[in-house]
């Protein structure tokens, strides 16, 4: 808002022609010089507004990304110290040996955990959750996790019991495509996936060998640092194997448990060829697709009439949406094949990739489209302001600086961003991700009675809110960055464009988060602080436009093309010097003025047991690891044993102590239904009394002796003499 202000100033106080230089129509060949010439004139005259412009978005840009990142900093930081979470009660115990699931691995890890600790920070040792190379059998231990989930509706008298059939449903074209669709929702039918026993899974549980990672959850806080400074030198010794403890920086519930057999190098491996694919993904876009349609365009003359028809610009506007849709797959396929240990570390790969794809299909784009532009303007036989043809120009900074260029580029960048890249993506997102797969999902239960239970259910589950918007709103900054190297005309319609279409989208998350997403979990700042790194970028394309504007305006309002200080390779090596530097200086800002921010040195200590902070979380590093609980039921025939986490099925969960399972789903679900119940009757009660009334209401709901009190910390044993 700021920066299309100061440019609306120079429009109304300096001159209206801001508006026209680049758009103005011409009907005629003569208008078309008259314009060119007046274009150039007018350009030359008022270029120091853009100059102007340009210094003050790159400065204000840069000084901005800083105090918001210091904004954001502090705001994670008193969230994080108001706060106990799970991962303050974990350490990572990293380089575990292979172990088989026939022995007792939880025990030989806790014990080794022990011995390195020593007697007194073992005391606070709760328990070790064992990490399992699970990925052969991934399938069967969701099988029998959702089985547990199955109880639930059991209990709520729902039939379980699928109704038999012969599995017709999936012959056919139409039969296969449902197949795919179901096995993607993890809906299960006869005669549709695989049959599991439970003499299999304990044959496989046993057989099991365990991932290198594990973690190793303390009751206090204060005994987990401890116990990493106690093992900083030793380590700690599993059979010959000397492993390290790290402290853990993510929430349980962002862990991949059957991606923890991944290690640093094979990950390396995938993200290179996930790098290569979706470098693929683009040339193939623009072989099959983009150079087709280079080669019907470029088979007009563009002289006498003879121009490709309107529709051509429909196809353009096709082909950017769908590379930007098949990128986004290509991606999202790419984030997943790296198998990242946790889901910020995936929605960081995501955006890597997306941008990375999105930047590269831009400069296809717009050189193509360029080349095409310039092959017009030849056709046409324009001339720039001195009279010389465009086509007799050798050196491409006269070419880009002429006005004709100018304005033809301006006017397909203008394209690219509106409405192919602002406007419909967001406008078919909702679609095709919320409306779309609920609507199938609703198709698929009427037409099919042997879908009902957990499977209804997840035919129509909500998708999540994610962390990839990051990479939606990077590239468009990049391409509004992009707008001030060419005519003046496009800069406000543009940058409006932007403001109008951010809004949507604003308004269009806020609506997905509360209504159409089932969870929308992040468990650390990871994403949001490479966001601010990703700013660099946009940034330092404005300080590449500066140098590239700054240069033309050295030649004088009468200078010709290219009349500025620098020239051809000069100047390049200057923008890319600018670029380098900005991204250098701000990525070093970051790091000494934004970061400290985000650590509290005078953080008081937190003195609330683990205990009590899972008895409210359900989701701690013991519920989520499948395989523990499996191997809690069906090995160890632990009483009861320890309950899966599965998000909306908390009920079922149920605490045992000296597992270091504390949630009681049910008592949790009575608390809430109480809490309902009191806030309902508040309500209509506030609505029938006048406002003191009310408050007191309100008051007697607070001290309601139903309630249950949170126990009091324990308080620290006083010394005596």
């Amino acid at each position: 808002v700021l920066v299309i202000g100061v440019w609306l100033g120079f429009v109304l106080f300096v001159s209206k022609d801001l508006l026209l230089l680049g758009n103005r129509p011409a009907a005629t060949p003569r208008q078309l010089c008259e314009v060119v010439g007046w274009g150039r004139k007018r350009q030359m005259e008022l270029i120091w507004t853009k100059v102007s412009w340009l210094a003050f978005a790159y400065l204000s840009g840069t000084l901005g990304a800083i105090f918001y990142g210091i904004m954001m900093a502090k705001f994670f930081r008193s969230f994080d110290s108001e706060r106990a979470t799970l991962s303050d009660y974990v350490a990572v115990l990293e380089g575990v040996p292979k172990l088989t699931g026939d022995e007792k691995v939880e025990d030989i890890l806790k014990e080794a955990v022990e011995t390195a600790i020593g007697s007194d920070i073992a005391k606070e040792l709760v328990a070790v959750s064992v990490g399992w190379d699970f990925q052969a059998h991934r399938a069967q231990v969701r099988h029998f996790i959702d089985e547990e989930v199955g109880k639930f509706h059991e209990s709520n008298e729902e039939p379980l019991a699928i109704p038999e059939g012969t599995g017709d449903e999936f012959n056919g074209v139409c039969g296969s495509i449902t197949k795919k669709v179901l096995n993607r929702w993890h809906i299960h039918l006869d005669g549709h996936g695989e049959e599991f026993t439970t003499e299999d899974l304990k044959k496989n549980l046993t057989s099991m060998e365990t991932a290198p990672v594990s973690y190793v959850i303390f009751m206090t806080e204060s005994a987990r640092d401890k116990a990493l400074e106690v093992t900083k030198a030793s380590g700690v010794v599993v059979k010959d194997a000397t492993c390290t403890l790290k402290p853990e920086t993510y929430e349980p519930e962002a862990l991949f448990w059957h991606n923890l057999p991944v290690t640093n190098k094979e990950f390396g491996w995938k993200f290179t060829v996930s790098s290569g694919n979706i470098f693929l993904t683009c040339m193939a876009w623009t072989v099959l697709l983009y150079l087709p349609y280079a080669h019907y365009m470029s088979a007009f003359s563009y002289a006498n009439g003879d121009e490709p028809s309107p529709l051509a610009e429909s196809v353009f506007i096709g082909l950017v949406v769908g590379a930007q849709v098949g990128l986004f797959v290509a991606s999202s396929i790419g984030a997943e094949f790296c198998q990242c240990h946790y889901e910020d570390q995936k929605h960081r790969v995501y955006i890597i990739f997306y941008n990375a794809a999105l930047i590269l299909n831009l400069v296809m784009d717009i050189v193509l489209q360029g080349y095409l532009s310039y092959l017009q303007m030849v056709g046409v036989g324009a001339r720039v302001a001195d009279g010389r043809l465009l086509g007799s120009l050798t050196s491409l900074q006269e070419i880009f600086e002429s006005y004709p260029m100018q304005k033809s580029v301006g006017k397909l960048l203008f394209k690219y961003c509106w409405p192919c890249t602002f406007l419909v993506p967001f406008l078919a997102e909702p679609f095709i991700a919320q409306l779309g797969p609920y609507h199938v999902g609703t198709l698929l239960l009427r037409s099919n009675s042997r879908i009902r239970g957990e499977n209804a259910e997840r035919a129509l589950e909500l998708s999540e809110m994610e962390q990839g918007r990051y990479a939606d709103v990077i590239f468009n900054l990049i391409l509004v960055a992009c707008i001030p190297f060419i005519a003046p005309a496009y800069m406000l319609i543009t940058y409006g464009a932007f403001l109008l279409a951010h809004l949507y989208i604003y308004f269009y998350d806020h609506w997905k988060t509360l209504r159409w997403a089932r969870k929308f979990y992040f468990s650390s700042d990871e994403v949001h602080w490479f966001g601010q790194q990703l700013l660099c970028l946009p940034l330092g394309i404005l300080a590449a436009a500066l140098v590239f504007k700054a240069n033309q305006m050295s030649g004088g309002p009468n200078g010709g093309l290219g009349s500025g200080v620098l020239h051809g390779s000069v100047l390049g090596a200057a923008m890319a010097g600018a670029f380098t530097l900005h991204v250098l200086v701000h990525l070093t800002l970051l790091d000494m003025v934004v970061k400290p921010y985000r650590s509290d040195p005078n953080k008081a200590e937190n003195k609330t047991p683990f205990s009590k902070v899972a008895e409210e979380e359900a989701a701690t590093h013991l519920t989520t690891n499948p395989v523990q609980c499996l191997r809690s039921k069906y090995i160890h025939e632990d009483s009861p044993p320890l309950s899966p986490f599965v998000l909306g099925k908390e009920k079922i969960m149920k605490p045992n102590p000296k597992l270091g399972a504390y949630f009681d789903g049910e008592q949790d679900f009575q608390q809430k239904e109480k809490r309902k119940s009191r806030e309902s009757k508040a309500s209509a009660e506030a609505a029938t009394l006048n406002p003191q009334e009310s408050g007191s209401a309100e008051a007697k709901m607070e001290a309601d002796p139903e309630e249950p009190q949170k126990p009091q910390e324990p308080q620290e044993p006083q010394e005596t003499a």
